[in-house]
């Protein structure tokens, strides 16, 4: 399988050509092999079967030899030249079988004296099947089979041949059995190889599958984070405003425009969740928020009516981005659940900078939480599941006299 190279000043343009002329040549023979292997076995055996019973007639009929004298065709040898060409009628279903079969025939049809040099050929089609269709056994069965044949037919002795011609028949016999039994190696290798390109193929796509699921998730638990701690915080300001409007005009005028300020910082948040959904390049849209964006958060808190004190401990280092992301997510779930739920109440949020992992608490003084956010509520299971991304824990609870805690440890880096 060799590819002609011209002259090509180009050699890159060479290697290409060589390339896609090996490749032509390999997809040939492939599909030559697969053609075969997709034909229709027992239309093959009946070609061969037939074509082999017609020769082996002629061969009976119309051999001539002057230098040998073979006995006349008679109803003896024409059953015996057929019992050496109607078993290739099931080649493929029975290959031990049509050697034990055509191998007798053969021997008894040589020393019987009849003309038997083309049913001879025969037998490198029923060998060669046996190598390339049977298990190692079988296998063995039938080359212990072949070489008794050769035996009987050098003691029988067979008109016009002489051991060394038996002898060089055998090798050849041999030969086409040991091609026949590498070409089984190499379908079975080449049927691996495809049934492991299969799996690969499987699991390339139900992995894809995951990644997608995976990411549905993310974007649901990012919308949910965002659309819940942005509609806390203007459903709180929307009940102080209309409140105090008619006593507090100013008051509910910072109100209306924390409710604007809320409202254009959560339509960008969404817009950049969507955007990744929808464009190529996420550069044009905000970074995802991380710990350095408390303050931010904090200040929502406070002008909604949630004072909030942030405490870091510990050396404060950079962590992965989606430790960052989480972190936030999870600081920003729990001061929302205390704006809905606690009444009101101060806040504090402790940041644990430690050597490979971060550690969050965030509590309050409030009445804790109520009926309409429990432990199972979407909020807590939510934060459950960015923890157990990184192998992390969360509890969260009420606090004895009053409030609730939310304690959180993402780990990170060699010894997650």
């Amino acid at each position: 399988m060799y590819a002609l190279l011209g002259r090509a000043t180009d050699v890159r343009t060479a290697v290409d050509r060589y390339v896609e002329e090996v490749e032509s040549s390999e997809n040939l023979a492939a599909r030559i092999a697969r053609w075969f292997r997709e034909l229709n076995p027992w239309l093959l055996d009946a070609v061969i079967g037939t074509v082999f019973t017609v020769v082996g007639l002629i061969g009976l009929f119309a051999a001539s030899d002057p230098r040998h004298v073979y006995e006349s065709p008679d109803a003896l040898g024409v059953a015996l030249a057929l019992a050496c060409s109607l078993p290739f009628f099931v080649r493929r279903r029975f290959p031990v079988a049509v050697l034990f079969a055509s191998t007798a025939a053969l021997v008894a049809l040589a020393g019987a004296g009849y003309p038997s040099s083309l049913q001879s050929q025969f037998l490198f089609v029923a060998v060669y099947t046996v190598g390339s269709h049977c298990d190692s056994r079988k296998r063995l069965l039938g080359i212990v089979w072949l070489i008794v044949g050769l035996i009987g037919a050098a003691v029988i002795g067979m008109r016009g041949t002489t051991t060394a011609q038996i002898a060089t028949a055998g090798a050849s016999y041999f030969a086409v059995y040991f091609l026949g039994t590498t070409i089984q190696n190499r379908r079975l290798y080449m049927q691996q190889l495809e049934e492991r390109t299969a799996l690969l193929e499987r699991e390339r796509d139900e992995e894809a599958k995951r990644a997608v699921a995976d990411e549905r998730l993310r974007i649901a638990q990012e919308l949910h984070d965002v659309v819940a701690h942005s509609m806390g915080v203007i459903a709180v300001q929307a009940g102080v405003g209309a409140h105090v409007i008619d006593d507090d005009p100013a008051e509910a005028k910072k109100s209306l425009e924390s409710i604007a300020t809320t409202s254009r910082s959560t339509l960008t948040e969404i817009r950049r969740l969507l955007g990744v959904l929808r464009a190529d390049d996420p550069a044009a849209y905000q970074p995802a928020p991380g710990l350095a964006d408390l303050d931010r958060l904090v200040a929502d808190m406070d002008s909604a009516g949630v004072p909030v004190a942030v405490k870091v401990a510990g050396t404060r280092h950079d962590v992965p981005p989606g430790v960052d992301l989480t972190a936030y997510r999870i600081v920003q779930e729990a001061l929302t659940n205390v704006l809905k739920h606690a009444g009101p109440a101060h806040a504090s949020v402790v940041v644990g900078y430690e050597p490979s992992a971060l550690r969050l608490e965030i509590t309050d003084d409030g009445r804790g939480v109520n009926g309409r956010a429990t432990a199972g509520g979407h909020g807590i299971v939510g934060m459950r599941e960015r923890v157990g991304v990184y192998g992390g824990s969360l509890e969260a609870g009420p606090v004895a006299g009053g409030g609730f805690r939310v304690v959180a440890e993402l780990p990170y880096g060699d010894e997650t």
